[in-house]
């Protein structure tokens, strides 16, 4: 894996826009859902336990890196460095398939009716991926800085990969066990209805 810089200044933004120009080459077919992806307009942050702070600004439905904070971010990840490796070797180039997973849905995209379900979610969540290797993320909904955790989401990596993979959706995977709540459980299922928002 490369430096989180490469990672979220680059390789995240290529991925993002990516997808995009794979549902604009889907012609007629893709133009419904190409309306609403170029619609997005939104901001995400990601805040390192280093110090470090990366901005990703998209509008008109294409994703770059920007030198400076959005006020409303629509969500801000909060990680370590060393779980930042984590997160590209599970989820690849897009932290969105993090949201994805939650959806059950791999072809996840944001698009506004989504973000807008997400804008009324407030609150702060660790989701800890466990195992061998365990690692984790804070998925923080509402203006920046991240407040104190006040709910925890932890899964291990197995259903993890499940869940992104669309082979396990969200309600089997907490019903079977494989995914357990702690604290405010209000902020993980509003965000799970915001995501599972139709498109």
């Amino acid at each position: 894996m490369g430096s989180s810089a490469g990672y979220f200044e680059q390789r995240v933004p290529e991925a993002w826009n990516r997808r995009l120009a794979e549902q604009s080459a889907r012609g007629p077919a893709g133009a419904d859902l190409l309306a609403k992806m170029r619609a997005a307009d939104f901001a995400l942050e990601i805040a390192l336990d280093e110090g470090e702070r990366f901005h990703l600004r998209v509008e008109k439905g294409e994703m770059r890196a920007v030198p400076t904070a959005d006020p409303k971010p629509v969500v801000t990840l909060g990680l370590s460095q060393a779980d930042c490796g984590r997160l590209e070797s599970s989820v690849g180039a897009s932290p969105m398939s993090l949201l994805g997973g939650v959806a059950g849905n791999p072809d996840f995209v944001l698009t506004p009716a989504r973000l807008d379900a997400l804008r009324e979610v407030q609150g702060t969540m660790r989701i800890e991926v466990t195992g061998p290797s365990p690692w984790g993320v804070v998925l923080h909904f509402g203006p920046p800085p991240i407040p104190e955790i006040t709910t925890t989401v932890a899964i291990a990596d197995e259903p993890f990969a499940q869940l992104l993979a669309g082979e396990l959706d969200l309600q089997g995977a907490f019903m079977s066990g494989k995914l357990n709540l702690g604290g405010n459980v209000e902020v993980p299922m509003k965000m799970a209805m915001a995501i599972m928002t139709p498109e």
